[in-house]
């Protein structure tokens, strides 16, 4: 029998930060552990040698359907974050296993992995099952989900993806929307000059100009959104990044602070570009000049999506979770942004964001970790989701 916290252990000790972004060991130890279980069909998918992503197929028999199980296997970086623990290594502490990835997202990759070998040994009599797991989902995707969806190299008939979904405590909703998010700079305009004439020559700092625009950005800038039965909203993000100034002496006359907006289905880029430039131009009168610029693509505009409330896959992700947590399971909005925005977004396949063991609230934080409980949880979970998907007519 395999142990879910074995192995999801074994991935936290195979490092796989992005930035700078190398998922080859990650594949290497996923394709391994895939092999000594008995599944063999394992195709490595690459945009570039150093970025694979791994999918693996089972066929069960003619019929049914096709479900894909989804997570990547990078990792935010550790960063500036003062860890209480070697992130490289996985340790058990007070019912939770700690390391970097734990929760975002090798424990949800292990069990997937545990939950198909256990699957293939007593398989279902028809449907199909693949695990795709995906390169670069941390920096935009583009060695990832976006190159598979670009180069249409998945297919299934819906798919799920083992993001840590819970907010305030483990498998605390269903998430059927995942928000897409807009990551934008936004320039502010001094006069550049001599800093020992600044206020005989009433020179403009960019730096204080801007602290001016974000502080107001932060504050006024709400972009608008279709309603939705889910209530999600848009969050506005506002100096996630700030930058400006040449050096002492010198009135700075340029500055830029960065912002993220977390969007919700229905959203436009247009008309999100329309607002902001509205915004801004409002300044104007301040004798103030903003502009904005969108990041350079894939990490510009990732799209939001969201599942039809009785789509089958969620019918199923709802009697598997019955089945080993005895309720079901409220419908939710995710937070955050997935591969779901290029797996459902391009390729049209229904894909549920953040159905996995954790809490978000540890993803791309200090001491990161997930409960063991849900760590053995998503085991059963997962098995019970393939077999009551695929065998479906």
């Amino acid at each position: 029998m395999h142990d879910v916290v074995a192995l999801t252990r074994h991935f936290v000790e195979v490092p796989s930060p992005n930035l700078p972004g190398d998922e080859r060991e990650m594949a290497v130890a996923v394709s391994d552990f895939a092999r000594s279980a008995g599944l063999t069909d394992i195709r490595i998918l690459a945009k570039e040698p150093e970025r694979p992503n791994v999918l693996i197929d089972l066929d069960f028999g003619a019929g049914g359907r096709h479900l894909a199980l989804s997570g990547h296997i990078d990792t935010k970086p550790v960063g500036d974050a003062n860890w209480a623990t070697n992130p490289f290594v996985g340790e058990i502490i007070d019912g939770n296993l700690h390391g970097l990835g734990t929760c975002d997202m090798k424990g949800g990759v292990a069990a997937m992995l545990i939950a198909a070998a256990r699957v293939a040994q007593a398989a279902p009599s028809r449907g199909r099952l693949t695990l795709v797991f995906t390169a670069d989902e941390e920096y935009g995707s583009m060695y990832g989900s976006r190159y598979l969806a670009e180069e249409k190299l998945v297919n299934a008939d819906a798919i799920v993806i083992g993001e840590p979904g819970g907010i305030m405590q483990d498998w605390d909703m269903l998430n059927v929307v995942s928000r897409g998010i807009a990551n934008v700079y936004i320039d502010v305009e001094g006069r550049q000059g001599h800093s020992s004439l600044s206020r005989i020559k009433g020179y403009q700092f960019a730096t204080l100009a801007m602290a001016t625009v974000m502080q107001a950005f932060a504050r006024d800038f709400v972009p608008s959104f279709p309603s939705n039965t889910l209530n999600a909203t848009p969050t506005v993000n506002a100096g996630v990044m700030v930058s400006g100034g040449v050096g002492f002496g010198v009135v700075p006359g340029l500055a830029t602070f960065a912002s993220d907006i977390r969007l919700v289905p229905g959203m436009s880029r247009e008309t999100f570009t329309s607002e902001l430039t509205e915004f801004l131009a409002g300044f104007e009168q301040d004798g103030i000049h903003a502009s904005a610029r969108f990041e350079l693509a894939p990490r510009d505009w990732l799209p939001p999506t969201e599942v039809s409330h009785d789509d089958p896959v969620v019918t199923s992700c709802q009697r598997a979770a019955e089945k080993v947590l005895g309720s079901t399971l409220p419908l939710g909005a995710f937070p955050g942004t997935t591969d779901a925005c290029w797996l459902q977004g391009m390729l049209g396949i229904p894909t549920l964001p953040a159905f996995g063991p954790g809490l978000l609230e540890y993803a791309h934080a200090a001491d990161e970790r997930v409960s063991i409980t849900a760590l053995e949880q998503a085991v059963p979970i997962y098995e019970a989701l393939i077999r009551d998907f695929c065998e479906a007519a």
